[in-house]
C-alpha cells in the first residue's frame, strides 16, 4: 500500500486491477470461440454489460461530486470549478445523483 492511502483506496486499486483482468480475459475467450455468430453474439453481450457498468459507474461518479458539494458547502459554480467541469456539467451531475433509484433489474 503507498504511503497515506487508505484501505479503501487499496481496496479500489485491487477491484480496478480484477476488472481490467476479467475483461482481458472476456475478450480473449470470445475471440477464441469458434463459431463467428456465437462470438458475435457474446461481443454484445460484453458491450451491453460493459455499457451498463459504466453508466453504474457515472451515478457514483456524481454520488462523489454531491459528497464534494456538501462536505465542502459549494455552490453549484463552485463545485465545477473544483471538479474541473462546466457548471451545467456540474448541474447534471448533481442532478444524477439526487434521481431516485431505478427499480433492481432483473438477472
Amino acid at each position: 500500500m503507498a504511503p497515506h492511502e487508505t484501505d479503501a483506496e487499496q481496496a479500489f486499486c485491487d477491484a480496478e486491477r480484477q476488472l481490467s483482468a476479467a475483461y482481458e480475459r472476456a475478450v480473449e475467450a470470445i475471440e477464441s470461440i469458434p463459431d463467428a455468430q456465437k462470438s458475435f453474439e457474446s461481443a454484445t453481450e460484453l458491450a451491453n454489460d460493459l455499457r451498463q457498468l459504466a453508466d453504474d459507474a457515472a451515478k457514483v461518479r456524481a454520488r462523489g461530486a454531491v459528497r464534494i458539494r456538501d462536505s465542502e458547502r459549494l455552490s453549484l459554480a463552485g463545485l465545477a470549478e473544483r471538479l474541473s467541469v462546466s457548471r451545467a456539467r456540474a448541474d447534471q451531475m448533481v442532478r444524477a445523483a439526487t434521481v431516485k433509484n431505478d427499480p433492481p433489474k432483473e438477472t
